[in-house]
């Protein structure tokens, strides 16, 4: 089944500077998640599987279980979670788009809240529309079902 969800509207962006932080973030939850709130699926030993910690049996959703090791990047962990990004020529990298099911991106985008600025416009495939801002310690969630989305973000 799923959610599906898709991207309105996005000045989400990672500075330059941030781009290793923000890395070493998205990584380290594979080892400080508990692998039972991985929702990715998992193997037959799931069950084996140690409390924490990178496991072949349990994964994030849309992500390979060992990630912190096949991504070499934010923008390749950002992209195997689902999202279209770019870098733009000062080297910092934003986040353009999202189309598919929802996963576990809320997870990772909340992992580097205060590494990033900017806002993310979603839209659900009921017509719900809410927004997101970035860049302090906590993610800031405004919900609104029209789409007008100057009640949504704050700049």
């Amino acid at each position: 089944m799923g959610y599906y969800v898709s991207i309105e509207e996005s000045t989400f962006m990672i500075p330059a500077e941030n781009l290793d932080a923000a890395y070493k973030a998205m990584c380290q939850l594979n080892f400080t998640v508990p692998n039972s709130q991985k929702r990715g699926g998992s193997w037959p030993g799931k069950d084996d599987a140690p409390e924490f910690g990178p496991h072949k049996c349990c994964w994030f959703s849309w992500m390979d279980w060992n990630y912190h090791e096949t991504c070499k990047d934010a923008e390749a962990i950002l992209q195997k979670v689902g999202f279209y990004t770019e870098y733009d020529e000062a080297g910092n990298l934003h986040i353009r788009g999202y189309d598919s099911k929802t996963g576990q991106e809320d997870l990772f985008l909340k992992s580097i809240c205060s590494l990033s600025t900017g806002y993310i416009v979603w839209k659900g495939e009921d017509d719900e529309y809410w927004g997101e801002t970035y860049g302090g310690e906590e993610v800031i969630v405004k919900r609104q079902g029209a789409p007008d989305f100057s009640h949504l973000v704050t700049v």
